[in-house]
């Protein structure tokens, strides 16, 4: 069921997103908001996920029955979360987010789509303060900025292994490389993990 209506709806879960973003330190990659849902790519500096989403949630779903006329649940079930190797995956989960609302047939380019980081990240419109573009950008090299954007816009384009959308689009936990997965299970500290939510 659509739970963004407009684009009231949309401004206020960006609003909301931004804010509790910032309340629980969270660093955020990548964003996609959808009529009925949203994707996040980011990367928590403390054991903080689950109240951040849960307030996220709790707040928007408050404020979209209060403005609509409706009670109860807006977001269904908890959200689904992957920790992502950010050498091996991440460049396609960021893809993924940005392609939602061209898979979904919303739009023909991810840029025609207002709800979502990929203009923001290619250089076509000025990034909300939540939003780490550099974060994205940097997965691309180390030249200039406008050389980057440009880079990203390219990779953006280009058709992406459907084994790896697949294996987003799955229930596994973590996705990366054997050696990431070894690492993650033994405990030890993960340099290059990031986190992506599919909600």
């Amino acid at each position: 069921m659509p739970i963004f209506l407009d684009d009231c709806d949309y401004r206020q879960f960006v609003y909301q997103l931004g804010d509790v973003l910032e309340e629980f330190s969270i660093v955020c990659w990548n964003y996609c908001v959808m009529p009925n849902h949203y994707h996040l790519t980011v990367q928590p500096t403390r054991a903080n996920l689950s109240a951040a989403i849960r307030k996220l949630n709790g707040a928007y779903g408050q404020w979209w029955n209060r403005r609509h006329g409706r009670v109860g649940h807006v977001f269904q079930g908890r959200f689904k979360d992957q920790i992502v190797d950010r050498d091996s995956y991440l460049m396609a989960l960021s893809r993924y987010v940005v392609m939602n609302p061209v898979r979904a047939g919303l739009v023909s380019q991810p840029e025609e789509w207002p709800w979502s980081s990929y203009r923001a990240t290619a250089g076509l419109s000025p990034a909300p303060a939540f939003l780490s573009t550099e974060c994205t950008l940097r997965l691309f090299g180390d030249e200039p900025e406008p050389a980057l954007q440009e880079r990203f816009a390219d990779t953006i384009a280009i058709h992406v292994d459907p084994a790896l959308t697949d294996r987003i689009r799955s229930n596994e936990r973590v996705l990366g490389t054997r050696a990431f997965k070894d690492m993650l299970a033994s405990a030890e500290p993960i340099p290059n993990a990031t986190l992506g939510l599919l909600i």
